[in-house]
């Protein structure tokens, strides 16, 4: 059973300035993924953003919320292991063993459950009704202490049968009418998976003298770092972004006193810019995905991962470098032939690039048509002039107030009337008509820094 004191993260920070003075609209995620692993995080997750449900978990299974157990519960005590004087155990589907059970501080378990009181048959509380697993951090008492206490003697994947008593649950009073007094309770607990949290503030229990030392810092970074994982696995991308961020800055700076240290500073270094660079593209600035892959670059001596590759190529992609990020899709590709989401990535890239030069096509036919037209107009006729300067205007517009777009190709064969017309309008909006140095042939726009 959840506690009533339970607190809920928000998507991204609020910004007092903003609550001051228009207000801000805020979203409370409530919700934590299913099964999560840090691996998945450490490795680039080369998994569409556009993830799919399984609309078979909303669909609940009623035979699941069926007691086992209707008999006394000192009956249920014969069959079960006693862990101490309040909770006794029967484990129904053992877990991996390989990995400890569940820390009893910092970590955050996932769990499905089913609760009952003694001699009935349907639960009181259950996750398997709601048709969702539940979330919570250990060592923060925001469930019953019993259920906590349960739950950390559980391994990732174990089902197991609780008899808890009611010293850890609700205690002699109970809560009527709902809640009698002495309650024991049943619960039929699965435990999903469990992740270490980590501490953002970490870096606060340096000494100001030791904040250069790699053998102090490190501990704190990996720290920060699993608060990032955390972040990121319940989809606060923006706040997953400042843990790294922050990770990153303390170990660029440390003092390393040996190759050893150096190793594993690089080490960590390629998982932070890894991790960096999927969030980036989570919170649509690829432009620094892109700073984070050349440094990945940097690290691997120019051998980048296919996950990288993957990365860095969907950065490109989203900043309208058709060209580069085809080239960087293709080398992932090569290196893992069957990667479905690779395979996705490219198709994605084609549709949108046959977009993109349909739109283009129409927008020059029409521009350079009207260019042509006031070739052959007499001198003192505005009125064309006045046209085609509006669409080229909109145009280049269009393009400088696109954040994700560097720059913009303009059709090969202009005339020197069309070129000197686009030059005056690029200078009108402060962007810069250039030749292209791969093609001297065509001309392209760019925006000033």
């Amino acid at each position: 059973m959840e506690d009533a004191g339970v607190c809920n993260f928000l998507k991204d920070p609020l910004s007092i300035n903003d609550l001051i003075t228009g207000g801000t609209n805020f979203e409370i995620n409530a919700n934590f993924d299913e099964g999560f692993t840090n691996d998945i995080y450490d490795e680039l997750n080369l998994g569409s953003d556009d993830e799919q449900e399984d609309d078979s978990k909303n669909c609940v299974d009623h035979s699941l919320l069926v007691s086992p157990w209707t008999k006394p519960f000192e009956e249920l005590k014969q069959h079960m292991q006693q862990l101490n004087e309040n909770i006794w155990k029967k484990i129904t589907k053992a877990g991996d063993e390989t990995e400890g059970v569940v820390p009893a501080v910092n970590a955050r378990a996932c769990i499905r459950y089913n609760a009952y009181w003694e001699g009935e048959g349907t639960p009181f509380d259950s996750t398997f009704l709601r048709g969702s697993s539940y979330s919570f951090y250990t060592g923060r008492n925001e469930v019953l202490q019993g259920l906590e206490d349960a739950v950390c003697t559980m391994h990732k994947g174990e089902s197991a049968q609780f008899l808890i008593s009611y010293n850890l649950l609700f205690r002699e009073m109970g809560c009527p009418p709902r809640v009698k007094p002495k309650a024991d309770g049943l619960f039929i607990i699965e435990l999903v998976g469990y992740n270490l949290v980590g501490d953002i503030d970490a870096e606060q229990q340096i000494p100001e003298e030791d904040r250069d030392k790699y053998s102090v810092v490190i501990d704190k970074v990996k720290e920060i770092h699993l608060k990032g994982l955390d972040f990121f696995s319940q989809g606060m991308y923006r706040n997953a972004c400042r843990a790294f961020e922050k990770a990153l800055d303390l170990l660029k700076f440390s003092r390393l006193t040996s190759e050893e240290e150096e190793k594993e500073q690089s080490a960590f270094l390629l998982k932070l810019y890894t991790n960096l660079a999927v969030c980036y593209i989570k919170v649509n600035t690829p432009a620094k995905t892109c700073i984070m892959c050349k440094e990945i670059r940097h690290l691997t001596n120019n051998k980048p991962s296919c996950k990288a590759l993957f990365q860095e190529g969907r950065a490109l992609l989203m900043l309208g470098d058709y060209g580069k990020a085809r080239s960087l899709l293709i080398k992932a590709q090569h290196m893992e032939p069957h990667n479905l989401d690779i395979s996705a990535e490219l198709k994605l890239l084609e549709e949108r690039y046959k977009s993109y030069k349909e739109s283009e096509k129409k927008l020059w036919t029409k521009a350079m048509g009207l260019i042509k037209s006031v070739d052959n107009e007499p001198a003192n006729n505005t009125t064309d002039i006045d046209e085609l300067e509006q669409e080229m205007l909109n145009l280049m517009t269009n393009f400088k107030d696109d954040t994700d777009q560097t720059k913009l190709k303009l059709p090969s064969g202009l005339t020197t009337k069309e070129i000197e017309t686009l030059d005056n309008l690029a200078k009108r909006l402060d962007l810069k008509l250039t030749l292209n140095t791969l093609d001297s042939t065509q001309y392209i726009i760019t925006k000033k820094t």
